[in-house]
């Protein structure tokens, strides 16, 4: 198959060259035909390879998940019935959903760019909630579908006996980027493979160049006499005393001789200098390592570890394209979860079962909140998971915002503690146990307010002292 350009499109390594896509929408379902030149199966195997053999690679995914989930992931108090509540608080705990996140999902969804979950087979019963399993991508999971349904069936074969499979409202399957209805996904990190493997192949140039000087130690030169019949000997003989030097290193030998002009004639060595092209290999090395974070949910450079010539405010400029992507993944992530938890509910009490939830209502005045409840069903209740907070604002920007809010009486202190980070309950149990109010100062750190007329200790506002 040939490409726009009129190249042939090779499907393990399509490099800079745009392709047409290869097959129906249909066929790429299971992964195995090639889609713009790629191998949905290889290139998943690839992005997982890098991650544990290219150290670049896998710093910067590591920092990626990190910015994702960090150690912070849990959920807020629901706004469902008691009943939602406590499913949730048992679909929780049974499948130890707070390390799962941080120490798989999160991970797995960078370097696969699928999740699929699938619930047991066997209904473990009503009573309690059901443990699910996360499958293996790469263990030959067929995904079956079509554009109206969407997936409607999940096969995973075994070595003995049936394949399992899973129909729809027992399993939930995440994909990054299925775009024009492919159903299957693409690894977050794929793009960032290729500049991680360049980068450690310039760096291994450089080594090279360097192991190549570490051998040898010197270099000797030996004068040879054309009239002599013994000077190649003599040359042989200093040349192998050498021969036997440190296992790393040795000496290089030169022969000497004079010319018929009486020019002295000698072989001659030249080695490669690293330092040479030090400048243009520090501006390629950066760019390696640019492209590469940038290729991972948008990373700015200096996540990387590479500052360059980024100041305080270009930095916090290029961070928002990763703060961008970073809510992206959130986005996905907790759909994957809301999917998860209103499967069980769905099992454990029927599909049509009605939970009462409570919202409120902002009138037309802005600031008035009316407290409502409704009957929804499952499919209806959205979980508050918390992920760590992402944000570019500085120390400096939030406090200055709470200070105008302040002034302006825009915003409750509790508000201003808890975008400080502060746990605004917390912090007035402990202020009270000292005898402090929350949201009052201390009376120290009160300004005096000055007296009508000036402040009297201001010298221009002293009256003039009496005549002696």
């Amino acid at each position: 198959m040939y490409g726009p350009d009129g190249e042939l499109l090779e499907a393990s390594d399509p490099g800079l060259r745009g392709g047409w896509r290869e097959g129906l929408i249909g066929d790429s379902l299971n992964g195995r035909v090639p889609i713009y030149g790629l191998d949905r199966a290889l290139t998943r195997q690839r992005t997982r390879r890098a991650f544990f053999t290219n150290p670049l690679f896998g710093a910067i995914v590591e920092i990626a998940a990190a910015l994702l989930i960090g150690d912070e992931f849990t959920h807020a108090p629901l706004n469902a019935d008691k009943t939602a509540r406590d499913a949730l608080d048992e679909f929780w705990t049974v499948n130890n959903l707070g390390q799962l996140m941080v120490s798989r999902l999160a991970m797995e969804y960078l370097l696969d760019g699928e999740l699929c979950a699938v619930h047991p087979l066997e209904d473990p019963g009503k009573d309690v909630a059901a443990r699910v399993t996360h499958l293996d991508m790469n263990q030959g999971v067929t995904v079956e579908g079509n554009t109206l349904e969407g997936i409607t069936q999940i096969t995973l074969p075994r070595n003995v006996g049936d394949p399992m499979r899973w129909e729809p409202g027992q399993f939930a399957f995440t994909a990054h980027n299925a775009l024009w209805n492919d159903t299957r996904g693409w690894p977050v990190a794929m793009r960032a493979v290729r500049p991680a493997e360049d980068y450690m192949t310039l760096l291994q140039h450089r080594l090279n160049t360097h192991d190549l000087q570490g051998r040898i130690l010197g270099v000797q030169t030996v004068f040879i006499d054309r009239n002599d019949v013994n000077s190649r000997a003599i040359f042989r003989e200093k040349a192998g005393a050498y021969r036997h030097m440190p296992k790393k290193g040795g000496m290089l030998t030169l022969a000497m001789v004079e010319g018929k002009d009486g020019k002295v004639i000698s072989d001659k060595i030249e080695f490669m200098t690293p330092a040479a092209g030090a400048a243009n290999a520090e501006k390629d090395a950066r760019a390696y390592v640019r492209l590469t974070a940038l290729a991972v949910l948008g990373l700015p450079e200096h996540y990387a570890g590479e500052g360059g010539n980024t100041t305080r405010t270009t930095a916090e400029s290029m961070s928002l394209p990763a703060i961008r992507s970073v809510k992206r993944i959130h986005a996905a992530l907790r759909s994957h979860l809301d999917t998860l938890y209103r499967i069980d509910l769905k099992r454990r009490y029927g599909p049509d079962r009605l939970y009462t939830i409570t919202t409120y209502e902002v009138q037309a005045d802005g600031k008035t909140r009316v407290k409502k409840t409704k009957r929804v069903k499952a499919d209806r209740i959205e979980v508050p998971w918390v992920f760590p907070a992402i944000t570019q604002d500085s120390l400096d920007t939030l406090v200055k915002r709470a200070e105008a809010a302040t002034r302006n009486g825009w915003a409750s202190p509790q508000t201003h503690s808890g975008d400080l980070g502060y746990d605004p309950a917390e912090e007035a149990d402990r202020m009270a146990a000292v005898g402090l109010t929350f949201g009052i100062p201390p009376a120290r750190l009160i300004a005096p307010t000055p007296p009508v007329g000036g402040n009297p200790n201001d010298d221009h506002q002293r009256p003039p002292a009496p005549p002696t």
